[in-house]
């Protein structure tokens, strides 16, 4: 039996997150939506496991900076994608990017390519 993978979604914007929630539940996923800054970082610290965290444009770029500064320290193989809204650059070390007004094809291939980089394999997060 195929295990399901894990996706952390960080958003500021409600309506977005719970689209995307669907969108990646529907392709199989499984979804932990985090709200704030607290939230996400409580995510990461107490779960067995992620496979992705998917990083919306609405979070403000200094938050976009200390949450990646903070997940890269603790899981520096944690694949990290982050969603821009046109010209939106980042200082934040993510593993890859994605324009938010991609179609949602997209988005599920940026997340099966950015996953299948650790080997297909689950990241765990705890060890």
């Amino acid at each position: 039996m195929k295990i399901a993978k894990s996706i952390l979604t960080i958003s500021r914007d409600e309506t977005l997150q719970n689209t995307r929630t669907l969108i990646l539940q529907q392709a199989g996923y499984h979804v932990s939506p985090a709200r704030n800054d607290e939230e996400a970082i409580c995510f990461i610290e107490n779960s067995n496991s992620f496979d992705l965290v998917l990083l919306c444009h609405s979070v403000p770029e200094s938050r976009r900076m200390y949450l990646v500064t903070r997940m890269k320290a603790l899981y520096p193989k944690l694949p990290i994608l982050m969603l821009y809204n046109g010209y939106d650059p980042t200082e934040a070390k993510v593993d890859g990017s994605l324009d938010s007004l991609d179609t949602p094809t997209a988005l599920l291939d940026m997340i099966g390519f950015l996953t299948m980089k650790s080997g297909d394999q689950r990241l765990d997060v705890a060890g």
